[in-house]
């Protein structure tokens, strides 16, 4: 049935109109250890559950080396990404099986990442629910830690093992410029508080506020970890606030090539709006041209630090990258 439609009825439904993306700016809720502007950068965090882990790949690719010249190895050229028209983000996450990863099979370059949950201390006092997003070392000090602490017998049960429950220690990470170039241009350091900060009702809530699962998934999830936990025992005790937080799966998911989906399926139109001329002849996106520029490689994969096994360790010195840049969502995620 048609309904007569008021101009101040039309714009309270345009103003009300869902949003077709509900995640702030990826680069406004991400942990900021750059050191562009600052030499030094300390952050304190409470992080939260277990990180994930995902392929992150750049536009470069190395050269090709079919004669193994020595001169050739670890050189790379900039490609861009063949929907780079349509995709202005300067990275894209990989398929989580390696063999099905389009990116991978066009021989475009990938770093593992991580990204986790946390509460990040600001400078007033106050928590702000944030996302630890980088490679390997970082998060390799962590897991020794906790291993560590697992393994240790003069600690008693009630000490804290785990660093993402309701109760454990929070994290202090060090960003340093040392002025060399290339992937010894920051030094990480990472360390523990002493006492162990409880995560009230208050810093609970503002983790429900930035992503709170459903019941179902809840359960599944629940499910699963239990059955994993088993034969793992690293893992603790399952708490619903590890699925708090931004969600994670949704943010880091795979990014498909959107040529490829333009050129199988070009859009159809569903009905003609008069103001707007029918498109006969629809234009199919075709890939950019790559232009290589020659430019060395660098492995930001970092060795695993050293984490002696004490109640509150020593900060633990991580050399790595200045591995700074921020991605973004596309409009479509």
């Amino acid at each position: 049935m048609l309904r007569r439609v008021t101009a101040s009825q039309m714009m309270a439904s345009t103003n009300n109109a869902p949003k077709g993306n509900s995640f702030p700016k990826l680069g406004d809720i991400l942990v900021n250890l750059s050191v562009k502007n600052t030499p030094k950068v300390v952050r304190k965090l409470r992080l939260i559950g277990d990180p994930y882990m995902f392929f992150e790949f750049t536009d470069k690719q190395y050269v090709p080396n079919p004669t193994n010249d020595p001169a050739l190895r670890g050189k790379t050229v900039k490609v861009p990404f063949p929907d780079a028209d349509v995709n202005k983000s300067f990275n894209r996450i990989g398929h989580e099986e390696q063999s099905q990863c389009p990116w991978k099979k066009m021989g475009y370059i990938c770093t593992t990442q991580f990204a986790q949950n946390c509460l990040e201390k600001q400078d007033d006092g106050t928590w702000a629910v944030k996302i630890l997003k980088k490679g390997k070392s970082i998060f390799e000090s962590f897991a020794n830690e906790q291993m560590n602490r697992y393994d240790n017998p003069e600690l008693d049960d009630d000490f804290p093992k785990h660093l993402g429950t309701r109760n454990a220690h929070a994290v202090r990470i060090t960003a340093e410029a040392t002025g060399k170039e290339g992937p010894q241009s920051v030094k990480y350091s990472v360390s523990y508080d002493y006492k162990p900060t409880y995560i009230d009702d208050d810093m609970m809530d503002l983790l429900m506020k930035a992503g709170e699962p459903t019941a179902e998934e809840l359960e599944t999830e629940r499910k699963e970890y239990n059955k994993a936990r088993k034969s793992d025992p690293s893992m603790p005790e399952w708490e619903d606030m590890f699925m708090y937080g931004y969600p994670l799966h949704k943010i880091f998911k795979h990014t498909p090539v959107k040529v490829e989906v333009a050129q199988a399926a070009p859009a159809k139109q569903e009905y003609v709006d008069e103001d707007v001329e029918p498109d006969i002849n629809p234009v199919v996106i075709k890939p950019p041209k790559a232009a290589p520029v020659a430019a060395s490689f660098d492995d930001d994969e970092d060795d695993a630090p050293v984490v002696k096994k004490k109640a509150a360790p020593k900060p633990v010195v991580i050399e790595d990258d200045d591995d700074d840049y921020i991605p973004f969502l596309s409009e479509e995620d």
